[in-house]
């Protein structure tokens, strides 16, 4: 009996031993649901043409609360995987003086839909959620450049 309950303890402590913990890490994590995300990532068809895209998103929050620079990622993927030919597409934009920031991503396939994200970039460095192209209901949609937004 009493070897049985020292293995049980033993078991008990490697169980919670196991876990890894990265204080670090896990505060970054938790820091980036409270940091303010860009708003209203908008497809910019008047500057957009086959095989460049053009985005541009409402900067003014994110740059209140302390940006420093916007992560923008296009992908051919929905889930932004770039494994098995998926194409993963990634830039940073810095922050201007402009209420709305911009850029256009270079080196598209003609034809190709895309779908595009944006994120806050902080001190520290922490990133906010990702903000996403998307459709009056809110549904994230894919863009063909130079073409439109697909639904």
């Amino acid at each position: 009996m009493k070897n049985s309950l020292i293995l049980l303890a033993i078991c008990v402590v490697c169980l919670f031993s196991c876990k890894t913990q990265d204080p670090v890490r896990d505060a970054l994590l938790s820091r980036s649901g409270e940091l303010v995300a860009p708003m209203a990532v908008t497809y910019d068809a008047k500057n957009s043409f086959a095989g460049a895209l053009a985005v541009y998103w409402n900067a003014s929050a994110p740059i209140e609360d302390g940006a420093l620079s916007f992560q923008v990622q296009v992908s051919s993927d929905e889930y932004f995987f770039s494994g098995e030919g998926g194409t993963l597409i990634e830039k940073t934009v810095n922050v201007s003086s402009s209420p709305n920031d911009a850029t256009i991503i270079t080196g598209l396939t003609a034809g190709q839909s895309y779908f595009l994200r944006v994120a806050a970039v902080y001190p520290g460095p922490s990133r906010s959620e990702w903000s996403y192209l998307s459709n009056a209901a809110g549904k994230t949609v894919a863009v063909i450049p130079g073409v439109g937004i697909v639904e």
